[in-house]
């Protein structure tokens, strides 16, 4: 479980990386919106998807895994998961450099 500020900053960074205007109260619903969201792009435009998944610097060996390996079914849910992981890495880091820098 996440903190909501922690939940507040995933869903703006995700927002922003898909620019998708969204609001969500837990990661389950982050991620039932991001769901459908990848199976937009992976139908309708899977180059920006590729785009998009470059940017915010997903592993790309396991984007490969998901991709070769998965059901047609599961690739959403799987990148979905890859992609909280990942942006919420971030939003853990940005908030320890914050605490960590001075005030000023």
């Amino acid at each position: 479980m996440i903190e909501k500020s922690q939940n507040n900053a995933l869903v703006s960074l995700l927002g922003q990386a898909f620019e998708l205007e969204f609001s969500a109260e837990n990661q389950q619903q982050i991620k039932d919106i991001l769901v459908s969201e990848l199976i937009q792009l992976i139908l309708k435009s899977p180059e920006k998807l590729w785009n998009i998944l470059y940017r915010i610097d997903v592993n790309e060996a396991k984007v490969k895994q998901i991709f070769s390996n998965s059901e047609p079914m599961l690739i959403a849910p799987e990148l979905a998961d890859l992609i909280i992981e990942r942006m919420l890495q971030k939003v853990q880091s940005r908030m320890a450099y914050k605490k960590e820098s001075p005030a000023g």
